[in-house]
């Protein structure tokens, strides 16, 4: 089974990406900062991380996120040059600008290879592309 933590302060919006992950097939846990995700390495290896923090938090703890860059999704309120520039740099591809759109978060996922051993999320089309990045409703 796929894993997905969601890193979130809004509760309403850590709910509403629950009840989605979970319809899409997912586990779904809640925690509070990346300092809890070093003691769940083999779920994040089979799973994904959603989170809404500061870019200077992703700094902080670029260590953990540079090992599961590739299993990342940020989500932002606010998204400019600067930021996603800043952003790539860390190697943060995959970045949606909040309120997430479910139909943009399912596309997001598609593009996480999961190990093959951890049953997929059911999707019922397939996508193609590579990275994702909302600025201003529009995916690039």
């Amino acid at each position: 089974m796929k894993w997905a933590f969601i890193i979130d302060k809004d509760e309403f919006v850590r709910l509403s990406l629950n009840k989605i992950l979970k319809k899409y097939g997912f586990y779904v846990e809640e925690i509070e900062d990346f300092s809890q995700l070093e003691k769940r390495k083999k779920e994040i290896e089979r799973g994904m991380i959603l989170a809404d923090v500061e870019i200077d938090v992703l700094e902080k703890g670029f260590s953990l996120l540079k090992k599961w860059n590739n299993r990342f999704i940020l989500m932002t309120p606010l998204v400019t040059d600067e930021t996603t520039l800043r952003l790539k740099k860390m190697g943060i591809d995959r970045i949606i600008k909040k309120p997430v759109d479910p139909r943009l978060l399912k596309k997001v996922i598609r593009e996480i290879s999961f190990p093959d051993d951890a049953k997929a999320p059911s999707f019922r089309k397939g996508g193609e592309g590579s990275h994702f990045i909302q600025k201003g409703g529009d995916v690039t």
